[in-house]
């Protein structure tokens, strides 16, 4: 029997895996498909320095933010893979407000921005449309190349000794009382002493077996890949909820929707045209870069617009991590940080009672 049983096998839950493991705790993580493959996969890596939407999540961010670095490198010296974390910097374009209000909400959250106008816009980003004559600088925004991260965590779990199980879907929870005994897979059962659902999108229907009913909901995101024979852009180009994210490769991601479909994870013809209008809207030398790949993932929406993290309310030994939406991978060294510190009973380097289910 393992101490931890994580139900949910994405970044979450395996960078809470290894933390505990890190700990000498026995870990078993299930997922229904493969580790790694659902939303946590399909973003674009983007690390913001905050969240302005929300205070609560604003502090997970800062401390995810000052996590990042030494959790790359400690991935790197454990598995010798390369996760792609830079300190990278961003631009903000101005959509519905102005630099100047932009700048000021930043700053009133305690993270460095700075007005750029032109043509020390264009002196940055040469790349950037003509058009464009101002943005705020973000310098401490960061970015990761998130398969490169599930990779890495992936084998520092398995040299931590955390127990893998792609493709065992939990279906339901044998209990007594108040205590979670098992999982139920459509394997058979798994039994541990503490639990922690970290499935994303598929989290409310996992706990609304327990009793709990969680506003989460999964929220469709597309995505496009471009690859240029060299690095045209150098930040992340952020205009309102959608992106540029360049690689030191030359590969840029372009995102995203934001689609209330439920669980349909398709492409559609009309979303990538508009991603890819974007991107040459903003640099034009896009036009002429192919399209490596697109894709979908199913972002976990909580309706309050803050993830629940903690206990299970009446459960004594199931705890939750999830509806982080577009932040999971971005949030993901704090919150599992906390989920160690909680199930070891650790002082908690933040407190918990905003995002209670």
């Amino acid at each position: 029997m393992s101490d931890v049983i994580i139900v949910g096998g994405g970044v979450i839950g395996l960078t809470t895996a290894w933390e505990l493991a890190s700990r000498n705790l026995q870990v078993t993580v299930l997922d229904q498909s493969e580790m790694g493959q659902e939303a946590s996969w399909a973003g674009a890596g983007m690390i913001p320095p905050g969240d302005l939407l929300d205070p609560a999540t604003h502090q997970l961010a800062v401390l995810s933010a000052q996590l990042w670095p030494d959790l790359s490198a400690r991935l790197y010296e454990q598995t010798g893979i390369d996760n792609g974390y830079r300190l990278c910097g961003g631009l903000v374009l101005p959509t519905h407000e102005n630099v100047a209000a932009i700048q000021s909400a930043w700053q009133s959250h305690g993270v460095p921005a700075e007005i750029i106008d032109e043509p020390a816009l264009q002196a940055l980003e040469p790349a950037l449309a003509p058009h464009l004559t101002s943005a705020v600088s973000l310098p401490t925004l960061s970015q990761v190349r998130n398969p490169r991260h599930l990779k890495a965590l992936k084998a520092a779990c398995l040299a931590a000794g955390v127990q893998l199980l792609p493709q065992q879907g939990v279906v339901g929870w044998e209990m007594d009382g108040a205590r979670i005994l098992a999982a139920q897979t459509d394997k058979g059962r798994v039994t541990g002493d503490k639990f922690i659902v970290t499935a994303g999108a598929w989290s409310a229907q996992l706990l609304e077996q327990v009793g709990l009913d969680l506003a989460i909901r999964p929220m469709r995101g597309q995505m496009l890949l471009l690859h240029a024979p060299q690095q045209i852009i150098h930040r992340v180009i952020e205009s309102g909820p959608r992106y540029l994210v360049p690689r030191d490769d030359g590969r840029i991601l372009i995102g995203s929707t934001e689609e209330d479909v439920g669980f349909q994870k398709t492409n559609t013809d009309e979303a990538i045209a508009a991603l890819r209008q974007l991107g040459v809207e903003l640099v034009p030398s896009l036009a002429d870069v192919p399209v490596e790949k697109t894709w979908a993932g199913l972002r976990p929406f909580a309706t309050r617009r803050r993830p629940f993290l903690g206990k299970v309310p009446d459960r004594k030994n199931l705890y939750i991590a999830a509806g982080h939406f577009r932040a999971g991978l971005s949030n993901s060294p704090a919150t599992a940080l906390l989920l160690r510190q909680l199930i070891l009973q650790e002082p908690l380097t933040l407190d918990l009672a905003d995002f209670g289910c």
